[in-house]
């Protein structure tokens, strides 16, 4: 958790907004989240979905996430 935090004070990780409403956790379109901010920032999206639904909603972010998506891995795990 140290790391994530560290990564977080640093500006380099980024939580997608949740809050609580009647005692359920209610949270926004992450995926929209996560790949309008790393188009408005300039960054890279670190995932392994496709995000087929917003290539298709917008252009120019269709050819963003072509070249910005780092897919993913774990070796040995």
């Amino acid at each position: 958790q140290h790391i994530l935090d560290d990564l977080e004070r640093r500006n380099i990780l980024v939580y997608t907004p949740s809050r609580c409403v009647n005692g359920k956790r209610v949270v926004c379109y992450d995926d929209r989240y996560i790949v309008k901010l790393a188009y408005s920032s300039d960054g890279i999206i670190v995932s392994n979905d496709n995000y087929r639904d917003l290539q298709v909603e917008n252009g120019k972010w269709k050819k963003f996430i072509e070249e910005r998506l780092l897919m993913y891995t774990f070796a040995n795990d």
